[in-house]
């Protein structure tokens, strides 16, 4: 990895072409984003309070990109006390595009599929929706392989059969959750055959198992990228949580958790409810489109305006932590114009990347061997919701195993932060892991990063002295939390009719959006197994394919008259990508998938072509066929 590394204060403004000084003073205003790998650096929360300074307008992560629809939803439906039954023990398991072999969540992360023979060998059933035959989805009970755009009216069609058969929690529903009038009044309108229908499904599939689900003692919903892109996120996971909470799946007193928290602080896990919040948004504003800072955070996708739009208040600089702003931001080429245009881009990453071929400087991390580090972001994908983390209570600490290549010029995220802010005058303080509202302590005193992780994991429910002991690893089986009783005084309820997700839901009654016909196919979203996002594109696990496919029905490439490793053109109303046709029969015809996050600007090498094309570059194909597609 050293030779594609670049050094840790690298100053790109002279291979710009236009070197000038930086500037942020005034209302200029600084920016951080923080990325899906930031989360890597066991430090990472170290940054928090130290990034904190007057100037930092807001700082944007891809939760509000991804499925940002999750925290809104809860922030609507309110709170359970405690977790629920998620990876423990299900009887029956539904997934809504998603597919675990393949994400790591969804199912425990680890060895997915081995807990997917063992679960089902013990009798569990399995459920997935999905536009394309998944690997998981060859293992199901029941496959509903729906056309997309219906995961809305599929859920909303499965609670109606729950509530007309009487399959809810009837106790459950009595005692923490209101709304239910609204809901069936809502729900009424989506008949099970009249949906199934339309989505091309059998209803008598459909029915089967929306009653398996509900009739299963324990069980869990999640629904992943795919129907969170599909532009109806926010409702899709509102209608998951519904579901989830009419079969009441979620922990009673007495009940063990079994992802106890090991290197975060304990809690007191309870059976009650806590209502929804007042307003599922909160404080905080951009300037552009009226949009503001919600559960999921600030709205990443309005930065380039934010940096192309003068006035008080612009984004003239810009810290990318662990993100590749340039790929993963909707509207490629505005984002690459903004970028450009920043009088200061800084780009945290250890890949020379489409975003660090633009910035400023480009800094060089330490990789994950490279430093100590704990499994603590386990513990928090737990806390986060259904579907994450590995379903289990286990801690490990792991010192450098790796040194640094001789020569190199890299430095932990923690002491750029810690530079940066020092240079700047304002305090470096932290807090320990889970604890945001504790005093902050300030480690200018701090030499090393085992020091910080100390300080970091001070309170943990398991003492970091305890889990150094074990240095495979340990797996909590005792001093598990249990649930408590909830207080009866308490009259706080889940709430199954929010009226703002009801009147959209009303919306998709009897509704089909068609295709037009000068754009006849679907463009939907596909992860990789060995590519996270936009990074970790190395050779060695590419595995033979260096570019991303887009992958067509055999019957669509037939009548395209392209094959395997052709070029074609995906147009929109908004723009064209130009990719590398591969054939896959798991899908129906006029369906077209692409992974995404994928550099533009990197023609496939399979071409001839240079790995890092000029800016605003596309490959010259030899042959190249216009492949109509509109998102869904």
């Amino acid at each position: 990895m050293c030779p594609r590394r670049t050094g840790h204060g690298r100053d790109r403004r002279q291979t710009r072409g236009h070197p000038r000084p930086v500037r942020t003073s005034g209302d200029r205003q600084l920016c951080r984003d923080d990325g899906t790998h930031h989360h890597r650096a066991d430090c990472s929360t170290t940054a928090q309070r130290p990034a904190r300074c007057p100037r930092l307008r807001y700082e944007v992560r891809p939760n509000t990109i991804d499925k940002g629809g999750k925290q809104v939803a809860q922030s609507l439906l309110g709170y359970w006390s405690a977790p629920s039954q998620g990876f423990d023990a299900p009887e029956a398991i539904l997934l809504i595009g998603i597919n675990p072999m393949v994400t790591c969540t969804g199912f425990p992360a680890g060895s997915p599929k081995r807990w997917l023979l063992d679960t089902v060998a013990r009798g569990c059933k399995l459920i997935v929706v999905d536009p394309r035959r998944t690997d998981v989805a060859q293992h199901a009970d029941w496959f509903l392989q729906a056309a997309p755009g219906h995961d809305v009216a599929i859920l909303a069609a499965m609670i109606r059969i729950v509530i007309d058969e009487s399959l809810f929690d009837r106790d459950f529903v009595a005692r923490h959750v209101r709304g239910l009038p609204e809901l069936t009044a809502a729900v009424a309108r989506f008949d099970p055959h009249d949906v199934a229908r339309r989505a091309g499904i059998a209803g008598s599939d459909l029915v089967a198992a929306a009653r398996c689900y509900a009739n299963a003692k324990r069980g869990y919903t999640m629904a992943g990228t795919g129907p969170n892109m599909a532009g109806e996120g926010t409702l899709v996971e509102y209608l998951v949580l519904v579901l989830e909470t009419l079969c009441g799946r979620w922990l009673r007193a007495g009940e063990t958790v079994s992802a106890s928290p090991t290197l975060l602080p304990s809690y007191v896990p309870v059976a009650q409810a806590t209502s929804p919040d007042a307003d599922w948004g909160l404080p905080g504003e951009v300037r552009v489109r009226g949009l503001r800072k919600t559960r999921a955070g600030m709205p990443t996708a309005t930065l380039p305006e934010e940096i192309l739009t003068p006035g008080e208040g612009q984004v003239r600089a810009l810290i990318s932590w662990g993100g590749n702003p340039a790929v993963a931001f909707p509207d490629q080429r505005r984002t690459v114009e903004a970028l450009e245009s920043l009088e200061l881009f800084v780009q945290i990453d250890p890949w020379y990347s489409a975003s660090a071929r633009v910035a400023d400087y480009v800094i060089a991390p330490t990789m994950p061997l490279e430093a100590p580090s704990t499994t603590v972001f386990l513990d928090a994908l737990a806390a986060r919701g259904t579907g994450y983390g590995i379903g289990q209570s286990y801690a490990q600490y792991s010192p450098a195993v790796v040194e640094r290549p001789e020569g190199s010029d890299v430095i932990e995220e923690w002491r750029f932060f810690h530079g940066l802010m020092t240079r700047l005058g304002y305090p470096v303080e932290v807090s320990p892991f889970g604890c945001p509202s504790s005093p902050p302590r300030p480690i200018d005193g701090v030499s090393t990063t085992d020091e910080l992780i100390d300080i970091l994991t001070e309170g943990s429910a398991i003492p970091l002295s305890e889990v150094k002991s074990h240095p495979d690893g340990m797996t909590r089986t005792t001093r598990l939390l249990q649930v408590q009783p909830g207080d009866p005084d308490v009259l706080d309820r889940l709430d199954v009719g929010n009226g703002l997700m009801l009147a959209q839901l009303a919306g998709h009654a009897g509704v089909v959006e068609q295709p037009r016909s000068d754009r006849p196919y679907r463009l939907l979203c596909r992860r990789h197994l060995h590519v996270y996002n936009s990074s970790c594109n190395i050779d060695r696990t590419h595995r033979g394919v260096p570019y991303n496919p887009a992958y067509l029905h055999p019957d669509d490439m037939t009548a395209l008259g392209v094959s395997d490793g052709a070029l074609v053109r995906i147009s929109s109303d908004l723009s064209s990508i130009t990719a590398v046709a591969m054939k896959d029969q798991h899908y129906e015809p006029e369906r077209c998938r692409w992974r995404s996050a994928t550099d533009p600007l990197v023609t496939p090498r399979k071409y001839g072509q240079s790995a890092a094309a000029p800016a605003g570059s596309f490959p010259s194909p030899t042959s190249s066929t216009d492949t109509p597609g509109s998102r869904e």
